[in-house]
């Protein structure tokens, strides 16, 4: 079996069991006696340790040169997390559990987009491969989530946990079948300038992503408080959030397909544009059941471009021995929005009301868009040194 399709189908494992677990990891916090102040610093605690960690994992891969054992031991990690989680009996012990699952899903999502990405190296269509991807793990964690408080009801927490475990203990079953992809060395020059290429991302790409992810989460965060605050009952907020996780999974391979002819930039740009669209359809259609469907569609399309464009742009910028680290960096700064973005959502709408946080949301991804439409600008296609004549 390629890497390609072992990846994707450890993906779908730990997409099921990322699903079954994030609707239900607040209720067991707040079951073992941890109050919301509480459960908020072991959340924001868990992004920290990620953001630390998905550089570390990152540039370890690349100072040793290998991707497969790291990640392996990031899935099995994940596992213990979840089992140590069932097993928890007080939110001290929850949240040391928590602390793994954050270290070791650092590894496995930094180490994932490496082994992709060298995967799909001399690939010429990786924009539609990895929106395939990433799109089948969208609706994996759909069906986690639909199975999870149905698992939990049937049974308990605990053993909804366990099931996650199971899946990550799958997956890293699965993984052993990767084969290691040799790394080669070769330096790396753009057409223009024709000189070494340097490890790192582009200012302008990791600034969109920082303020695309900080304007998103903020958003999503305090959404389905938004929506109850008008009157929507939880059925109709789980329909409107369901609508646009169905339409991210055709949108994200659209879209990479899309950028293998027009390039990653355009489609990265859309991706802002239209999230900073959907803040202000939430603003001004609020009111209109109909209307706000078709906001959630043009969110999931909006998502799928921004995230399977910024995966690809990840994997393929520079040399191939400094991909773990840009992975790692990549990952790193949307932590950091997702920790800015978690912080600003309610304390925005607590002081200054829902409208405000939207107004917001929407200045932030349109920022984000024009850092990424400057980027089309700005950067060349990276071609192998001996490609070049000089």
């Amino acid at each position: 079996m390629s890497n390609y399709r072992i990846l994707t189908l450890v993906n779908i494992l730990a997409f099921v069991a990322i699903g079954i677990s994030s609707p239900l990891l607040t209720l067991y916090l707040q079951g073992l006696g941890a109050d919301f102040a509480l459960i908020s610093v072991i959340l924001t605690s868990v992004v920290v340790v990620m953001l630390i960690g998905n550089y570390f994992w990152g540039w370890l891969a690349d100072r040793l040169g290998r991707r497969k054992p790291l990640y392996i031991a990031g899935l099995v990690g994940v596992a213990i997390a979840y089992i140590w989680l069932s097993r928890a009996d007080s939110e001290t012990l929850a949240w040391s559990a928590r602390l793994l699952d954050g270290i070791s899903m650092a590894a496995v999502s930094t180490l994932g987009l490496t082994l992709m990405g060298d995967t799909l190296n001399a690939s010429t269509r990786k924009g539609r491969r990895m929106g395939l991807t990433r799109g089948l793990a969208s609706g994996a964690f759909a069906v986690g989530a639909f199975s999870g408080g149905r698992l939990a009801d049937a049974f308990s927490l605990p053993v909804a946990f366990l099931v996650c475990a199971a899946f990550f203990v799958a997956a890293a079953l699965m993984a052993l079948m990767l084969h290691e992809v040799k790394i080669v060395r070769t330096p790396v020059v753009t057409t223009s300038q024709l000189r070494p290429s340097v490890s790192g991302l582009p200012f302008l790409f990791l600034g969109g992503v920082i303020l695309w992810t900080a304007g998103h989460v903020a958003s999503t965060t305090m959404w389905p408080n938004y929506m109850a605050s008008v009157g929507y009952s939880k059925t109709t907020i789980s329909t409107l959030w369901s609508l646009a996780a169905f339409v991210e999974m055709p949108s994200m391979y659209v879209a990479g397909a899309i950028s293998d002819v027009l390039g990653r930039a355009l489609l990265l740009a859309a991706g802002g544009f239209a999230i900073a669209l959907v803040q202000i359809g939430y603003i001004f259609l609020i009111g209109s059941l109909p209307a706000l469907m078709g906001v959630q569609v043009v969110r999931g399309i909006g998502f799928g471009s921004y995230t399977t464009n910024a995966m690809t742009f990840t994997t393929e910028y520079g040399a191939q021995e400094h991909r773990g680290s840009n992975s790692g960096l990549f990952n790193a700064v949307g932590s950091a929005g997702q920790l800015a973005g978690t912080m600003m959502g309610g304390t925005l709408a607590q002081a200054f009301g829902f409208s405000t946080l939207y107004i917001v949301c929407a200045v932030l991804t349109m920022a984000a868009g024009f850092c990424f439409l400057a980027l089309r600008h700005t950067t060349n296609k990276l071609v192998p040194t001996e490609a070049v004549t000089t």
